[in-house]
């Protein structure tokens, strides 16, 4: 149990490490395209912040699940069919499921791995958590922008 938590904490970490400066990119990215797009109208510049906001948060949470399904690979654990459904995908598709959290219970991580599962699912969540959190501030950034453009 020690082993996994402690493989799963440092898959954690990496994968923080990729939203911490993917958020900063978000940050950069969208304070330089306010400043762009002041002469647009608020709603296409809301929809331009939001746009870029979601394409780095997907490209995000797919490297993310990336880490995952490497690290299943490099550990070398076998992925285990229930018996319910047959399961055709690989370690991408079981990264996946757990990181979102869907858990279809198809599918569990074998030879002492169970725990492995629920710690990707609980990363994913934080991260989804903390793009959540990126995208209310970007929302908050563009009516700031919005409201200082009205007062003029």
């Amino acid at each position: 149990m020690l082993k996994q938590l402690v493989a799963g904490g440092f898959v954690s970490f990496l994968n923080f490490g990729i939203h911490a400066v993917m958020t900063a990119l978000i940050v950069v990215a969208t304070h330089r395209l306010a400043r762009r797009t002041d002469h647009l109208h608020a709603l296409l510049r809301m929809i331009a912040l939001l746009a870029v906001t979601m394409f780095v948060l997907m490209i995000a949470h797919v490297l993310e699940v990336t880490v995952w399904a490497a690290f299943y690979n490099l550990a070398g654990f076998a992925i285990q069919d229930t018996g319910t459904v047959r399961f055709a995908g690989g370690y991408f598709e079981f990264a996946f499921e757990n990181y979102t959290a869907l858990g279809y219970g198809d599918v569990v991580a074998g030879n002492g791995w169970r725990l492995i599962g629920p710690i990707t699912g609980l990363n994913g969540l934080l991260l989804i958590g903390w793009s959540v959190a990126v995208i209310f501030e970007v929302m908050r950034l563009a009516d700031v922008y919005v409201g200082r453009r009205e007062k003029r």
